[in-house]
């Protein structure tokens, strides 16, 4: 037998390592690179705009003056809600009195604060705790927007989308000790899952994000409309004549039982709310603590709130005889504009995305004016993701993505002092 000598002395390349696990999580190196370079790009500009600012400008009074005096970064990312969150991991719950006026804080839904709690156990501090827990969160929380946006379009697109998502005007919530981190990781992932038919990764999430906040019941919606949608499902039918839409609908009545994996999927989702619901009932004597824990905060939640908007608006606008001499309510104003602006995008969705997608935006965007107000809607708009996957659909055009990058970063900039200067933010 001849033997090809050559083959003696060649050099045997090991294959190029393409993926890293993380904490379970096998990611891949491209995308981990576009997530990183994002993340560290929009958190310095966070950063150091709230260091510097809060360096050269006043500091208004607020609820409490530091929470950490040496260290003027970690202390301008906790503010307002902030407080409930640590007050939570380190006292517990309590539902508040309203006859006395002392505000409960069940209203807040116990994930975060665990997280928070579990963690300071480690680091020792509960308000840096929950600044770790954020953005971790919101790392991971970018790989899954990076990865949805690129199954639903290219590479290109997932890169627009995650960058305004990481730079949008209240991005600042992401990294401060709040719980929006926690729940759009949740939420992402859900929404991944789903459409990668992992039921069983969907439903675990989705039970994350609704013991997360309130509206996190809500994706369950979307996990059933995503298992209807990929066995065939489809709510247009093909023509409007008669015979045909009869046709449909019972073609459609076929098509259901096909979808039970994620029926399945979906019941399970509100498993964290209901898990929640049952602490309240044992240590409180009320379920349903969480909502009328709102009394104590001078809230409605009420189809009947929508009624009262636009007079609520109004009040609070405040607007003077001379507009332009700045007699106007800055923060109402601009709450006003982001939900007028990403109202129109989320009647766009319903059009243009897929049900999944639109039915979870139309949904998570009425549930907070179910209240009657406009309040807080710079922050809540950062719930709608399909809003930002449909921007950077459009962002292709680079007239609107320069548009769009000129409005969100100096917002962001302005919206990151306005917060850490105990302005509120959303």
């Amino acid at each position: 037998m001849i033997t090809d000598v050559r083959n003696f002395n060649t050099k045997v390349e090991k294959p190029r390592r393409t993926h890293l696990k993380v904490l379970g999580l096998s990611i891949e190196l491209k995308t981990l690179k576009v997530v990183l370079l994002t993340f560290v790009v929009t958190r310095l500009m966070i950063f150091f705009i709230i260091l510097l600012s809060s360096t050269t400008f006043p500091m208004r009074l607020g609820a409490y003056l530091y929470s950490n005096p040496d260290n003027l970064l970690l202390d301008g990312l906790v503010r307002d809600d902030s407080w409930w969150y640590h007050n939570i991991a380190t006292r517990g719950y309590n539902m508040g009195n309203i006859q006395t006026g002392a505000q409960g804080n069940t209203a807040f839904f116990p994930v975060y604060p665990l997280l928070v709690k579990t963690v300071s156990g480690l680091v020792g501090d509960v308000f840096f705790a929950g600044i770790l827990v954020s953005n971790i969160a919101f790392l991971f929380s970018l790989v899954y927007m990076y990865r949805l946006a690129r199954r639903e379009f290219d590479d290109d697109t997932a890169g627009r989308a995650i960058f305004y998502f990481a730079a949008a005007p209240t991005a600042v919530f992401f990294s401060a000790m709040y719980t929006e981190s926690v729940f759009m990781l949740a939420i992402l992932a859900t929404f991944y899952y789903a459409r990668e038919g992992q039921w069983d990764k969907a439903a675990i999430a989705g039970a994350v994000a609704s013991g997360t906040r309130n509206t996190g019941v809500i994706i369950a919606l979307s996990v059933a409309l995503e298992g209807l949608y990929q066995a065939g499902f489809r709510f247009k039918p093909p023509r409007w004549k008669r015979a045909a839409l009869k046709r449909h609908f019972f073609a459609q009545v076929k098509i259901v039982p096909k979808a039970w994996r994620s029926f399945v999927a979906a019941a399970f989702v509100p498993a964290g709310l209901i898990g929640y619901m049952a602490y309240l009932a044992n240590a409180f004597g009320d379920p349903l603590g969480f909502i009328h824990v709102q009394a104590t905060w001078g809230r409605e939640v009420t189809g009947a709130g929508f009624t009262k908007i636009f007079s609520d608006t109004a009040t609070h606008l405040n607007i003077g005889k001379n507009f332009m001499a700045g007699q106007f309510d800055t923060g109402t104003l601009l709450n006003l504009l982001s939900a007028v602006g990403f109202g129109v995008l989320v009647i766009i969705t319903l059009f243009k995305l897929r049900p999944t997608f639109s039915i979870y935006a139309l949904l998570t965007f009425l549930v907070p004016l179910s209240t009657g107000s406009v309040g807080s809607m710079t922050r809540y708009i950062l719930m709608l993701v399909p809003c930002f996957l449909l921007l950077a659909k459009w962002g292709k055009n680079p007239m609107v993505d320069k548009v769009i990058v000129g409005i969100f970063v100096p917002m962001m900039g302005y919206m990151s002092i306005v917060m850490s200067h105990w302005y509120f933010a959303g």
